[in-house]
């Protein structure tokens, strides 16, 4: 498995590589080092945009470079990074630079942190380093003037013509113009179906399982088969296809490998011939599955894997903002999530946010799945009490900072052993393990044996999986530090048991509505809720949830998988 990380690795410097050659960066670093002469410059961010710079260019030569820093340098004992010291973000301020450029691919963060945590002095000049020269903007300026009339030319639309002037950058308005060939050559063919692909990483966030049986009934649609694909980063690598290919086939959908092992690669995009892709999540996506990429075959759309109740100020990075960009389509769980997104993401003007609902709520249309009720271990008892625990993933102090899991794993398990007349399932978020791991909570053994310990209970299971809707309708009441499960969760009118965290990420409008209806709790408090709730049938804010769910939740009459396959069709004269 390292052999096909180094290989990735090696593939994403050559992309960035490419990347650097294209802005003119030779140009870019000369322009610095007149700016910044005699100049203490820290370089912040050593990955791999930092590692693609220093492998290709002199910088040292350029730059009076003090110091580079990263934030894994706080919990690393890390004091040098290609001849040069290295230092950690707290000791910045101590280091005195007169200049700080960011190598990341999300400045704006960075600088958000430093300022934040108050690392850096006001005096201290703080820049990315890919800045591009005013030739370089000037030739920009010239090549979105022809992308936008080669537009126009296209689609005969004039006044999206000059909107997108206005608001587009050049590869969103290249972007626009593939998306526009795709649909003129998918118009004129109208008796050729439609070959459909959904991109699948991780089956715990499957979204589309009401998209998927729409269009597998429908004859305008080919659905092809599944393409699983691993979770690589730089500080995480899962192959996830074979549970996900075995997950597919408990509900008898096709599904294959995106990954060939042998070379290290993933197999192209484009040789299954989509006409439409469907991304599982803005994140894992390598340089030619990006929507801009794939614009010049299909048409990119993308569903949230999570009913969004976070504020924008936490929703993304600026890699997830132009991977949003890019898009053909976005579709919104509701109206309010069509403008939050507008606004998170910077999409407002650029025709890609559609409100059609969000998918996973079709489950609560269907009938149970046997399989489901397995997992409640209460089969002979009269009285059931059935209980999911939900914990998030953020045990670190960093970002979401969400998760109360160091706290609460124990007292739940306890609670469990103590209370035979409750029944558990724990749905961990799919990212728990790896954090547990990587912030030296737990080891990989240790984790796998507390799960065992739930599993070994008369009264407890785990499940990790996907379509766990079913989980949810068979259930009594969710306990969850977590975000997304609370608004698909709160759907079915139950209560919910919430637990926030001290710094935890803010609510965005909707969050703040929907938690109204939450029993916000203690953890040493959670006994004597569910007493209350299970035993004593007292759940004083039930009305209160039944309202907001009339009045905050968008669901259509026909169903949101039949919606979105609906909008395709008519967009493609199927």
């Amino acid at each position: 498995m390292r052999d096909v990380q180094e290989i990735l690795r090696t593939e994403e410097l050559k992309n960035y590589a490419n990347y650097l050659k294209d802005i003119k960066f030779e140009d870019i670093l000369l322009s610095l080092s007149m700016k910044y002469k005699n100049k203490k410059v820290l370089i912040y961010g050593t990955g791999i945009l930092c590692d693609a710079i220093f492998e290709n260019y002199s910088v040292k030569d350029y730059l009076n470079i003090c110091a580079v820093s990263d934030l894994k340098y706080e919990k690393e004992d890390i004091y040098e990074y290609r001849g040069l010291k290295a230092i950690k973000p707290s000791q910045i301020s101590s280091s005195n630079p007169d200049v700080i450029l960011i190598a990341t691919v999300n400045p704006k963060k960075i600088r958000q942190f430093l300022t934040d945590n108050k690392y850096i002095t006001g005096k201290t000049i703080i820049k990315p380093v890919i800045q591009i020269l005013f030739t370089d903007k000037l030739h920009k300026f010239k090549s979105k003037f022809r992308s936008a009339f080669e537009y126009l030319f296209v689609t005969k639309k004039i006044f999206s013509f000059i909107k997108y002037l206005f608001y587009l950058d050049l590869t969103e308005y290249k972007t626009k113009v593939n998306y526009a060939r795709v649909i003129q050559k998918l118009r004129k063919n109208k008796n050729k179906k439609l070959r459909v692909v959904f991109l699948c990483e991780e089956n715990s966030k499957w979204g589309y399982q009401s998209i998927y049986d729409e269009m597998k009934r429908d004859e305008a649609f080919e659905v092809l088969p599944i393409i699983n694909l691993p979770v690589i980063t730089s500080v995480r690598q899962d192959f996830t296809q074979e549970e996900n290919m075995t997950f597919f086939s408990k509900f008898d959908m096709d599904s294959t490998d995106g990954f060939n092992y042998e070379t290290g690669s993933y197999y192209p995009l484009e040789n299954f011939k989509p006409d439409i892709v469907f991304y599982q999540q803005p994140w894992y996506v390598i340089h030619s599955q990006l929507p801009q990429e794939v614009s010049k075959y299909a048409l990119t759309c993308i569903v949230s894997y999570g009913f969004t109740s976070i504020d924008a100020k936490s929703w993304g990075s600026d890699a997830v903002k132009k991977f949003s960009g890019n898009l053909w389509k976005m579709f919104a769980e509701s109206e309010y999530h069509n403008k939050f997104y507008q606004k998170a993401a910077d999409l407002k003007h650029k025709d890609i946010m559609i409100t059609k609902g969000y998918p996973k709520l079709d489950f609560y249309n269907n009938p149970v799945d046997k399989n489901y009720e397995i997992l409640w271990k209460d089969k002979d008892k009269v009285e059931k009490h059935r209980i999911i625990w939900a914990p998030h993933h953020s045990i670190d102090s960093r970002e979401l900072n969400m998760s109360l899991f160091k706290e609460q794993y124990m007292v739940f398990l306890e609670l469990a052993r103590i209370h035979p007349e409750y029944n558990f399932v724990v749905k961990p978020h799919p990212l728990l393990k790896h954090k547990c791991i990587s912030e030296k909570f737990l080891t990989s053994e240790e984790y796998d044996n507390y799960m065992n310990e739930w599993n070994s209970l008369p009264n407890g299971s785990v499940y990790t999986e996907g379509n766990y809707f079913d989980i949810f309708k068979t259930s009594d009441v969710l306990l969850t530090d977590s975000s997304s499960f609370l608004a698909e969760y709160f759907y079915s009118g139950k209560p919910i048991i919430f637990y926030e965290s001290k710094n935890r990420a803010g609510f965005n409008n909707f969050g703040m509505k929907i938690k109204k209806g939450f029993y916000n709790l203690k953890t040493e408090d959670t006994e004597k809720a569910l007493e209350s709730l299970l035993i004593k049938k007292e759940d004083p804010l039930k009305k209160l949830r039944m309202q907001i769910i009339k009045k905050e939740f968008y669901y259509p009459q026909e169903g949101v998988g039949c919606g979105i396959v609906r909008y395709l069709k008519k967009n493609l004269k199927r």
